[in-house]
């Protein structure tokens, strides 16, 4: 059982957890829009793609222990304030290596990564918005947007794919998106047009895994509904199969359910319960409903 989780951060950590527990194989590929904190700075001044959400799925799937907790050791005093450990040591690997792809590969290596993580493309990229018909640009400044956003894409819009990443993607029996960010971290990764390609073509099962709670600035106020309908219209009308929606809502912030709105988006969908105490998604719990539908194989098969 071959399985790609899509997205960033913390949010598809989630998924690489959940999806360990019974996938032979699991690779993540990865958003690299992210420009603010750590990473954004070693961009800036070093010129590489930013190593932080690659840095969070790589500790996600790591083996050894100690290692996961140097790289997300983060600095408190000096000039280093605010890196994270692993992020500093992806770029020393880049410029020993000369190759962005390499370092992620040894630094899997180092914390025993059961998995791959692949970023979807090492070209330099910028996240643009529409919101309330101006453009924001940064994906620090799309996250925190005081109105809605109405679209997302790159800078330049085609950076070339990571070819691994396309591949992982054509060869799986399951595609997992995310949950996490939608617009900054899902939604970014399937900008890069061979990642968007690969995921609309592949004969996975491609199940998108709603957020549980909304996320201020960047999905305050949207129900299930219009998260699915975010994703189709960025990624195409076909590029989802199922959708996992958390209930019963979490309390406070949580997204909301409506039943006759999911089914108007063309989109399966299950409602299930996969929460932690806190509102996050539970791994064991996401991952034994993920397991459940991984019976139905590659859609090519059926």
């Amino acid at each position: 059982m071959k399985v790609v989780g899509i997205g960033g951060g913390h949010g598809l950590a989630v998924t690489l957890k959940a999806a360990l527990g019974y996938a032979d194989e699991v690779t993540a590929v990865v958003t690299v829009a992210d420009d603010g904190g750590s990473s954004g700075r070693l961009t800036r001044e070093l010129g590489i793609p930013p190593p932080g959400d690659i840095r969070n799925c790589l500790v996600a799937m790591a083996e050894n222990e100690d290692m996961a907790a140097l790289y997300q050791h983060r600095f408190e005093t000096g000039e280093l304030t605010g890196h994270a450990a692993g992020n500093l040591i992806i770029a020393a690997l880049t410029e020993m290596t000369g190759d962005f792809n390499a370092a992620v590969a040894e630094a899997g290596r180092q914390l025993g990564a059961r998995g791959r993580v692949l970023p979807a493309t090492t070209k330099l990229v910028d996240l643009h918005a529409r919101v309330a018909g101006r453009v924001v640009r940064g994906q620090v400044a799309v996250a925190h947007s005081a109105a809605p956003i109405q679209a997302v894409y790159l800078d330049p819009p085609d950076p070339p794919a990571n070819e691994a990443a396309v591949a992982a993607i054509a060869g799986a029996d399951q595609i997992v998106l995310g949950p996490g960010s939608l617009f900054t971290s899902l939604i970014a990764t399937l900008m890069v047009p061979g990642i968007r390609k690969a995921l609309q073509e592949t004969p996975a099962l491609r199940v998108f895994v709603c957020n549980t709670r909304q996320q201020k600035g960047e999905t305050e106020g949207l129900d299930a509904a219009a998260l699915i309908e975010a994703v189709l219209a960025h990624a195409g009308p076909f590029s989802v199969d199922i959708a996992l929606v958390q209930h019963p809502e979490v309390p406070s912030d949580g997204v909301r359910v409506e039943e006759g709105a999911l089914s108007s988006t063309g989109v399966d969908f299950v409602t299930v319960d996969t929460a932690r105490p806190d509102g996050s998604h539970d791994p064991a719990r996401l991952g034994r409903v993920l397991a459940g539908m991984a019976g139905a194989g590659r859609r090519g098969a059926r």
